[in-house]
């Protein structure tokens, strides 16, 4: 069976749109092409950790009447000196990790499943595992620096 051309053309307006609104959005804002990624990068993996937990948090203050408190801290602007809340600093297990973590085994998951699938297949569709291992890819690829 041959590919589908509607679907790669779908696949590849899809793809466009998304290049070209990033760069309107680098030439609005005047950031560089990395910054504006690192924004993207950051936006996903917020999105799907903490603006969610931050959500939780609300609907237990309003619902419940729970309040939860935390305390915001800044970094030290040098490393070499000694630093009170130095453990503060120091990447730790919370719970906030499993969405994101979640999301990268799931879309790995579907990844070999997808490419076992179609190599299995008696009847292989080749733009339905083009097209699923491309949005996983991208999401993939959005979650590298939490994977780091």
């Amino acid at each position: 069976q041959t590919l589908n051309i509607t679907f790669l053309i779908y696949l590849l307006v899809i793809t466009v749109t998304l290049c070209l609104l990033a760069v309107l959005e680098v030439k609005w804002s005047g950031i560089t092409l990395e910054e504006w990624w690192r924004n993207e990068q950051f936006w996903l993996i917020g999105g799907t950790s903490a603006h969610i937990a931050a959500v939780l948090q609300g609907l237990l203050k309003v619902i419940a009447g729970i309040e939860i408190s935390f305390t915001l801290t800044t970094k030290a602007a040098t490393e070499g000196e000694d630093d009170d809340f130095a453990d503060l600093y120091v990447v730790k297990w919370t719970s906030l990790m499993i969405p994101p973590l979640t999301i990268m085994m799931v879309n790995l998951i579907a990844i070999a499943v997808g490419i076992a699938r179609t190599v299995y297949s008696s009847n292989p569709q080749w733009s339905k595992l083009l097209g699923g291992v491309f949005f996983s890819t991208w999401v993939l690829v959005h979650l590298y620096p939490f994977a780091k």
